[in-house]
C-alpha cells in the first residue's frame, strides 16, 4: 500500500479524487471494459458511532457466551470443530 496526503498530489489528480471526497466510489476501467482499479471513500465512525458499535459487540459477545454455557461448550470445543 502506498500512502500519501491529498495536499501532495497535484492539482488535477485532486480534481479527479474530488468525487471520492463527495462519497462516489470511482472505478478506472480499461480500453476493453475490463476493471482496473477502484477508488473507495474512507469515512471514518465518529466516537459515538465507534462506541455504539463496540456495545453491540459487547452484548452480543455476552449472549454468545451464555449461550454456550447453557449448551456445555467452550471455544476450544468449538475451535477443535471447525479445525476437523
Amino acid at each position: 500500500m502506498v500512502r500519501m496526503r491529498f495536499s501532495e498530489l497535484d492539482d488535477e489528480v485532486q480534481k479527479f479524487l474530488a468525487r471520492a471526497q463527495q462519497g462516489e466510489t470511482i472505478v478506472v476501467e480499461d480500453d476493453n471494459g475490463a476493471v482496473q482499479c477502484g477508488i473507495t471513500p474512507y469515512v471514518q465512525a465518529s466516537s459515538a458511532e465507534k462506541q455504539a458499535a463496540l456495545d453491540s459487540l459487547s452484548r452480543l459477545q455476552g449472549r454468545t457466551a451464555q449461550s454456550l454455557s447453557e449448551l456445555g461448550v467452550t471455544e476450544a470445543q468449538i475451535d477443535e470443530a471447525i479445525q476437523d
